[in-house]
Parts: structure tokens; C-alpha cells; sequence
């Protein structure tokens, strides 16, 4: 896949692409798992869309997910009917229970669960709580995340905790990183650790460097480099993921780390005036890639390395494209296997800047299809 998408662009074919890190564990390994429930011929089925559609497959078993995880989705099953809890209906926006998301911490054998629910009043959610603190006495955290409006979007915008806590602690490598209910997080803990040492390794720090991780979310990226880095800043448009970045920062004894919430393309653009240079932009943008406004204002920075991890092949092959007519070397990919038995693949590039800085129209974009929101 990374080879092939590539090989659309002259300016990358002729790089060579290794084959992708393995995962230590080919099943039992994804420790996020976000679910629909939906009620098929009178039977419930919790599980993920068909491609294209919003009908339901069941898997409620699924090998990927580790044990535990899997016994709370079948007694949600047997729950559900027995509770007599109406899973919602999307066609006519009525029912009850709408998703479920479980995180699980592969370091502390501990859960967090969320019921997504369409109203805050859900009568059975008392008897419900009870059973699950009975039957799983590792289920750190029960949430309830209502969600009103019609439509496919898991999150609705207001959470509240029911039992126990609404975060979950997580070890990557030498680091503990707290994740909360409603954080991105990797779902593959080992393997995210062999990827966040690779863009680490590449980064090519020596203790004098300011650094940048764009896109960084609750900032495991941004840990990896401070302890390498003189200054690490870390830029993301969502406040609680900053929030939570700087309670990792505090919680693993950093001290060089910044953290600033706010659009990606202006506060790197803020970041390169107020600061006298930055020698290293790590980028983790979301599946669409970099946006045109983002593009333009690292390009305009004049970062002399750039490390690029990104989950989707095609804009990242785009974006390569496009960052090496801006005067930038592409040296080196490596994509690691994020998510064994699927076609999902995470890719780490590093660019080089060759030549003076040029001045870049903003690209043209054809619309993006989410490729995730046809499923969940």
C-alpha cells in the first residue's frame, strides 16, 4: 500500500520502502474499541458498520480485541435484552443506547467503558452500573456521553461519570500517559512505542534543539522529545488534549515541554515568529493530512527536518509530494503494522530541507472522503 501510493508521484518512486515493523501480538492487541449497537430482526447486534452502510455486523468475540474486552461486549449483549434497554434506531432517530467505546490499559489490566446514550435519562442505567461493577471488578471507569442529535458521529458533547474515574493510565515505553474518556490515543501500545522511537531516532536531536509536534494530541510524541530536546512545543486545536499533554508533561518530570491550544497552521505560524528557530517539526496530522493553510505555514517556517507520521498512504504520498517541490529531500519511510489483520498501516517519513526557501502557492485540494466515518 505504501509503496504503491508512492509510485503515483515521480518525486517518491524511486525511494525505497521497507518492509513495515511487525506488532509484537497479531491478536488481543487493540486496546481501543469503539462499537454500534443496533437492533437487527429482533436480535442486537453490537459491532461496526458494513463498508458503504449502517447495518451492523456482529462482533462481539472479536480476536483483535483482548479477552476482557470481549466479555464486557457479550454481557452488554445479554444486558441489553435483559434490561430491556432499546438500541437506537437511525432511520427514525428513536431508541435508547447508541455506541459503546472501551478502552482498555495493557499496563494496568484496567477498562474504561462509555455508554453513548441519546438522552441523559436512561432509566435502567442505575441497575445496569451495578452489574458491570459486579461482574468486572477491573472496570476502572463507567461514562455515560449523551448524545441527542441525528446522525452517525459517536461523541456527543456533554459527559458525565457514573462510577469510578473518566481517565485511564496507559504505559508507552519509559512514560505513563494519562488517556481520557474522549482522547485519540494509539491502539496498539507496543507498537505506537516502536514508532514514537523511530520518529525520536530520526529526529536526530542532541539536547540544543527546539522541536515542534504538530498535531499532538495528549502528547506522547512531545514526551519522546523532550528528553532529547532543549524545547519542545506542542500544538493541537483540542483543549482538553492540551490540558491532558501538560498533566503528562508534569506527570513524567518534563519541564521543557509547551503546550498550545489553537489552529494548527496559526499557532505554527505564531510559533516561528516569536521563536528564534526551530530546528524540527514532528507532524501527526489526522487522516485527511495537511491542510492547505497548515501546508503552507511549515513550509514557510523553513524547518530544516520534518518527520511526517501519518496513517493514511495516500495524503501522506501527497503531502510528501508537495513538501519535496518546496525544496525538501524525502530520505527515508518506514511503515509499521499498527493494526495486524487489518489494511490500516501507520508510515513515518523524514524530510530534509535542501535549498533556500521558495515561495509555494497554496495546493489545491480535491474534497476529502472520511474514510472513517463510514464505519466506526
Amino acid at each position: 500500500m505504501v509503496v504503491s501510493a508512492l509510485a503515483a508521484y515521480p518525486t517518491l518512486s524511486p525511494l525505497s520502502v521497507p518492509l513495515p515493523v511487525p506488532s509484537p501480538s497479531q491478536f488481543a492487541y487493540r486496546t481501543r474499541v469503539k462499537l454500534a449497537v443496533q437492533r437487527v430482526n429482533g436480535q442486537v447486534r453490537i459491532g461496526l458498520y458494513v463498508p458503504d452502510t449502517h447495518q451492523v455486523v456482529d462482533i462481539s468475540a472479536c480476536p483483535v480485541h483482548p479477552e476482557p474486552v470481549n466479555r464486557i461486549v457479550q454481557f452488554l449483549k445479554q444486558a441489553i435484552e435483559r434490561f430491556d434497554i432499546i438500541p437506537y434506531d437511525e432511520e427514525h432517530d428513536t431508541g435508547q443506547l447508541r455506541y459503546i467505546d472501551i478502552r482498555y490499559s495493557s499496563w494496568q489490566h484496567q477498562a474504561m467503558l462509555t455508554l453513548v446514550t441519546r438522552h441523559m435519562h436512561f432509566p435502567q442505567v442505575r441497575d445496569l452500573t451495578r452489574e458491570l461493577e459486579r461482574r468486572f471488578p477491573f472496570l476502572s471507569g463507567i461514562i455515560q456521553n449523551i448524545h441527542d442529535k441525528p446522525g452517525n458521529v459517536i461523541w456527543g458533547e456533554r459527559f458525565y461519570p457514573l462510577r469510578g474515574r473518566d481517565t485511564l493510565l496507559e504505559r508507552v515505553g519509559p512514560f505513563r500517559i494519562c488517556i481520557p474518556v474522549n482522547a485519540f490515543s494509539q491502539s496498539n501500545p507496543p507498537v505506537a512505542r516502536k514508532l514514537y522511537e523511530t520518529a525520536l531516532g530520526w529526529a536526530g536531536l542532541n539536547g540544543e534543539e527546539i522541536a515542534v509536534d504538530l498535531y499532538c494530541g495528549i502528547g506522547p510524541i512531545s514526551l519522546y522529545l523532550a528528553s532529547r530536546a532543549k524545547l519542545v512545543i506542542g500544538i493541537d486545536d483540542n483543549v482538553g488534549a492540551i490540558n491532558v499533554a501538560k498533566e503528562n508533561a508534569r506527570r513524567n518530570g518534563y519541564h521543557n515541554c509547551r503546550f498550545f491550544a489553537g489552529d494548527a497552521a496559526e499557532k505554527l505560524r505564531e510559533t516561528a515568529t516569536n521563536l528564534a528557530r526551530i530546528d524540527i517539526v514532528v507532524a501527526n496530522p489526522p487522516r485527511k493530512g495537511l491542510s492547505p493553510e497548515t501546508f503552507a505555514a511549515l513550509v514557510a517556517a523553513a524547518v530544516p527536518r520534518i518527520v511526517y507520521v501519518s496513517c493514511d498512504p495516500i495524503t501522506l504520498a501527497r503531502d510528501l509530494d508537495r513538501l519535496t517541490q518546496a525544496g525538501y529531500t524525502l530520505l527515508r519511510v518506514q511503515p509499521f503494522d499498527m493494526f495486524p489483520q487489518t489494511d490500516q498501516v501507520e508510515t513515518v517519513a523524514l524530510l530534509e530541507r535542501q535549498r533556500e526557501a521558495v515561495e509555494v502557492a497554496k495546493p489545491e485540494y480535491s474534497q476529502e472522503t472520511a474514510a472513517d466515518l463510514g464505519t466506526v
